[in-house]
């Protein structure tokens, strides 16, 4: 009995390891199998993170450029704006990053840090015309955690969260915090004496200087190396032309905040109020002139009859009036002058090409410009950059023409000077290189068509796929 309880405990033992090697739901995966598999989830990491700073530099401009129609003093719209340029630069500084989920961490960080300082010290500038930019960097917070959602657990996202508390409290009156990374917090924590405390106990800390691909199969360690080099480029210079736009309006915002520009523009304003007044004066002349003319022949008439009274004669004045009037020449008023032409007048005749100008105001500007030498030269100086802009010779020419206005004594235009001196190479690239965003600037539009077209019904690899087929 006991042999054959034996027999039966040994063949149930046997069908039960059949079932389980058997079994569907458990899979054994080769190293090369997870390989591929763990690429594939850095690869969606990293494009999350693409995906969000993309939306990141897009819901800050938009109540940045709102703020700045809003607000007239220049110095507040430069604060604006820089708060714009160094939001973009560090979101696609970030999401262009080696490691998937260190850029998630800065990106965290990039939010509540740039939603701390919003807070406490933007507003206070902006007061309720930031409110809209406050709500857009609140929105931003809360939607930069889902970026690691599967990657930190509950602790470790205490544990960030708290990190990013104490170092502003050490820092709290600090604005640019636009470079500020995770990996800055480590030496805050070596300085407080806890970091060897918390990577005993598995801290987030450990991920910095760790190469996510360091444990994949060396085949797709070198694939996965080569497709992310080429992803992170392709990513940054497709948005590089945008950060170069960025910097060329803040550079306009830096020239009408200087003082020089400003005292320009008051003298201009003053111009344009005294010219006016002028204009108004001259079409207001002929009927000044008629109505003195009548007054004198009133006044010569009445002077007339009197010394004729003297004399013995008793005619009376209407008689007198009657035999001068056929003396008097009624000469018609003339034609009044043409008005003089106002300021924006002739600052739009000189940044306008010669060949779009009508006839009169061609004539019109030559004949200010042999009336004064000041306007005569400074029309040479715009002319001269204008060509140089469209014919991209700022490697050639800039140079040159820098020097001309720095001999010249167009205060205004030496100003501008050296503001272009003091970042002469992005200049020089501007008016040289072919580049500019024309060639990418539907393609945002473009993805959004397809999403809405497939909205609900498919996921993501299918969006993808079309994005990069599409063939428009």
């Amino acid at each position: 009995m006991s042999a054959l309880r034996l027999c039966f405990v040994l063949a149930l033992g046997q069908c039960l390891l059949a079932a389980v090697v058997g079994c569907s739901t458990v899979q054994r995966f080769t190293p090369r199998e997870e390989s591929k598999v763990r690429a594939a989830q850095l690869q969606e990491l990293q494009l999350k993170v693409m995906r969000f700073a993309d939306d990141y530099s897009g819901r800050i401009s938009d109540p940045i450029v709102h703020l700045n129609i809003q607000t007239t003093p220049a110095e507040v719209r430069l604060r604006a704006h820089n708060w714009r340029v160094s939001q973009a630069t560090a979101a696609y500084t970030i999401a262009s990053g080696a490691n998937p989920t260190i850029n998630a961490l800065d990106m965290i960080v990039l939010a509540t840090l740039s939603r701390m300082v919003v807070e406490d010290r933007l507003l206070a500038d902006y007061g309720e015309r930031g409110r809209s930019l406050l709500d857009a960097h609140r929105s931003l917070e809360q939607q930069s955690w889902s970026l690691v959602d599967g990657v930190l657990n509950a602790d470790q996202s205490k544990e960030v969260l708290a990190a990013i508390d104490r170092w502003r409290a050490e820092n709290p009156t600090t604005r640019s915090v636009a470079q500020v990374r995770f990996a800055d917090f480590a030496a805050l924590e070596l300085r407080r004496g806890t970091q060897q405390q918390q990577q005993g106990n598995n801290s987030l800390f450990g991920f910095i200087g760790l190469d996510p691909l360091s444990n994949l199969d060396p085949a797709v360690r070198e694939i996965e190396q080569t497709r992310q080099l080429a992803e992170r480029t392709i990513y940054y210079l497709q948005r590089a032309p945008g950060l170069l736009d960025m910097e060329v309006e803040r550079l306009v915002y830096q020239l009408a905040a200087m003082p020089e520009s400003e005292h320009t523009l008051t003298n201009i304003d003053r111009l344009s109020l005294a010219a006016e007044a002028i204009g108004t004066l001259s079409n207001r002349a002929p009927d000044i002139i008629a109505s003195e003319r009548q007054a004198i022949i009133s006044q010569l008439t009445a002077a007339l009859h009197t010394e004729l009274r003297e004399r013995g004669w008793a005619g009376s004045t209407q008689t007198v009036r009657r035999y001068v009037r056929p003396f008097r020449q009624a000469l018609a008023a003339p034609d009044p002058a043409p008005a003089m032409p106002k300021t924006r007048q002739i600052t739009r005749w000189l940044l306008t090409r010669p060949d779009h100008l009508q006839a009169d105001e061609q004539a019109q500007l030559d004949a200010i410009r042999a009336r004064c030498p000041h306007i005569d030269a400074l029309a040479g100086h715009v002319t001269a950059f204008a060509q140089m802009m469209t014919a991209r010779t700022g490697s050639r020419d800039l140079e040159a023409w820098l020097a001309a206005i720095e001999a010249d004594d167009q205060a205004g235009l030496r100003s501008l000077a050296a503001g272009i001196r003091a970042d002469q190479q992005a200049v020089t690239n501007g008016l040289t290189l072919p580049w500019n965003s024309g060639k990418v600037e539907g393609t945002v539009n473009k993805i959004k068509m397809i999403k809405r077209q497939m909205y609900g019904r498919a996921g993501f690899d299918l969006l993808r796929k079309r994005v990069i087929l599409h063939p428009a």
